[in-house]
């Protein structure tokens, strides 16, 4: 999910992307891309999972929230990671308040999910006409491996959300809010984008949300 304050709402081109059969058709066309690669198989540490996030509601329950998510593809090899990167509309492309996630296995793009709850998320507010570029680089160091730290904290997610207006929201999902981990991550960033810009950027632990639903309460809500 998608935690950074609140922004006009505006809809614009892609709304395909929630269309039922949008998911379907782009997983198969990712197949079919994949089996026309020939190229040796360059298998990555560990496996990577692709969701679209159409939830745009502010006032959305737990369980509203996880119905918008779908998982577009699992990829577990470099030309696979391609074949995902190539077949989905860039950022840019994306409505108001509708993201792209990139997780760590098969875990969901959920504070509360209980290989997440422990850890914490990065958020950056990126310049739109950065946030295809810092996208695509944030991915590429994560299934690199570039962001292991040491054998305490991983990086398990990277996120992206179109939002009206000059800046878009890029986030970095680890296991560990410590304010080592925290450093490193920003250290990182800052060493990937040096002529980045980023105005706004924090890091909060997942579980002091005040919407942080531990108990699956079904009042709790999220904001996205």
């Amino acid at each position: 999910m998608i935690d950074a304050g609140d922004d006009s709402e505006y809809s614009s081109a892609s709304e395909t992307l929630n269309d039922d059969s949008y998911v379907p058709q782009t997983a198969a066309k990712i197949r079919h891309t994949i089996s026309l690669n020939k190229e040796k198989v360059a298998p990555l540490a560990t496996k990577w999972t692709f969701w679209l996030d159409s939830q745009k509601s502010k006032n959305a329950t737990k369980q509203d929230y996880e119905a918008g998510l779908q998982v577009i593809f699992s990829v577990e090899t470099v030309q696979e990671f391609w074949g995902v990167f190539k077949n989905i509309p860039t950022p840019s492309r994306l409505s108001n308040r509708v993201s792209y996630h990139l997780m760590r296995q098969s875990r969901k793009p959920l504070w509360e999910d209980s290989e997440n709850e422990n850890g914490g998320i990065y958020t950056y507010r990126c310049p739109k006409d950065k946030t295809n570029t810092v996208w695509e680089e944030l991915c590429l160091a994560a299934i690199g491996e570039q962001f292991s730290f040491n054998d305490s904290d991983d990086i398990v997610g990277i996120s992206v959300q179109s939002r009206d207006g000059p800046q878009d929201i890029v986030q970095i999902w680890n296991s560990n809010p410590s304010e080592q981990a925290q450093k490193a991550i920003d250290d990182k960033v800052r060493s990937l984008f040096p002529e980045t810009n980023f105005a706004v950027k924090f890091y909060k632990p997942n579980s002091s949300h005040a919407n942080f639903d531990a108990g699956n309460q079904p009042k709790s809500k999220y904001s996205s």
